[in-house]
């Protein structure tokens, strides 16, 4: 390795390890290496294999070939040679766009950065959108957001080609003076960070919509209940048939977030409650469907109902007073929430139950009118919950029990 440092901003040449000090903007370098034997070493900021060839020595020519590599520079940086004969790197810069869509902010960029969010005016909520424009390699990309009032939020973006991020909503939004957004794993990928009015959001559309990673969707219509599935993956790896999918539902006042894996479905969700849309974030490894169903024809019980999961029902028995109990041992993990609706669709009571054997023995007490709705959110666990009627005796084979 040579001691010395050569610095250039577009274009340079040589024979051999080298230190190079680049000193020009992001954009992609042309690297072409001629040599007799195929391996060549380009090292970035810390270390980080840009170029990694190797080929034995017996694999030799008589006459020199012609290797060519496309690398990604975010910057000024350090790159260093380490294995090579005769080498050549040019640069060409990436040129910046602007916003588009009624967009407020755009940057294009290459690789791992930070970087600054533009303020809007007014301040508002917003959408932030990731796409992945050209990429040398797979790679499991995130997105970091962080803040001067000490908050983050970190959203997995993976393979995808494109992923939207809602942020900023019921609370004021984070822009340049207090939120930074990190772009991490992006070593040889182009990408384009937009920052886009609610108004580009995905409208949830009929009774199904699909779609694959995080998306922004924005529910306009009637106020129905959510259904959330992941498809499964009909592909031959089992690591890759296990995809586990959510979805945030976020309005004035209420806020709840579904999950499940493929072959399953999880509901416990209601939409358009207002004032104003319901918003959704979606986030997966994969793809998901929402269903939405009319509130008038979700499953209704009348007396003791058993569960697994999230769903929303309808109470259609006389006035009663009853228990919320948790068949799981895992005190946080095993709590079952319940939140009613009054038939006016007003919010009423909220119980949560922990787990452990207090919540399978006494659970919690909720007072149930005709016609009222409630959403359940189950234990994370898988476990069962019951909904019992106070003073009501469930024996085995005995009782009204619906269960589903």
């Amino acid at each position: 390795m040579t001691a010395d440092v050569r610095p250039f901003s577009e274009a340079a040449e040589g024979t051999g390890p080298a230190e190079l000090d680049y000193r020009g903007p992001q954009g992609w370098a042309t690297v072409v290496h001629r040599a007799h034997v195929g391996s060549f070493t380009l090292l970035g900021p810390e270390d980080t294999h840009l170029v990694r060839e190797f080929e034995p020595g017996q694999s030799r020519t008589e006459e020199p070939r012609t290797w060519e590599y496309r690398v990604g520079l975010s910057g000024p940086q350090r790159l260093r040679i380490e294995t090579a004969e005769r080498w050549s790197v040019s640069v060409a810069p990436l040129q910046q766009d602007e916003p588009e869509d009624g967009g407020v902010f755009s940057r294009r960029g290459i690789g791992n950065q930070t970087v600054e969010l533009a303020e809007p005016d007014p301040p508002e909520a917003s959408i932030l959108e990731f796409t992945r424009i050209e990429s040398a390699r797979p790679t499991s990309l995130f997105l970091r957001l962080r803040t001067d009032f000490g908050g983050e939020a970190f959203w997995p973006v993976g393979d995808d080609d494109r992923a939207r991020f809602l942020f900023g909503h019921d609370t004021p939004a984070i822009w340049s003076s207090a939120g930074r957004v990190e772009i991490g794993n992006a070593v040889g990928c182009e990408w384009r960070l937009r920052v886009l009015p609610l108004s580009a959001a995905r409208p949830l559309d009929g009774t199904t919509t699909r779609g694959t990673g995080a998306e922004v969707l924005v529910h306009t219509g009637v106020p129905a209940s959510l259904t959330l599935s992941s498809p499964a993956d009909t592909g031959d790896d089992p690591e890759e048939q296990v995809r586990e999918v959510e979805v945030r539902v976020e309005s004035h006042g209420y806020k709840v977030t579904l999950s499940t894996r493929n072959h399953f479905f999880e509901d416990g969700a209601v939409l358009g409650l207002g004032p104003g849309p319901t918003l959704l974030q979606t986030g997966s490894g994969g793809g998901w469907e929402l269903r939405t169903t009319a509130l008038d024809a979700v499953r209704t019980f009348d007396g003791e109902f058993t569960g697994t999961g999230g769903k929303v029902l309808r109470y259609t028995g006389p006035p009663v007073t009853a228990r919320i109990v948790t068949r799981s041992w895992h005190r946080w993990s095993g709590m079952v929430s319940v939140r009613t609706l009054t038939p006016e669709l007003r919010w009423r009571d909220w119980v949560n139950t922990k787990g452990g054997l207090p919540g399978r023995l006494r659970g919690e007490r909720l007072d149930l009118l005709p016609g009222m709705l409630l959403a359940v959110t189950g234990p994370h666990d898988g476990s069962a919950w019951h909904i019992l009627r106070t003073g009501q005796v469930r024996r085995a084979g005995l009782g009204r029990r619906q269960s589903r």
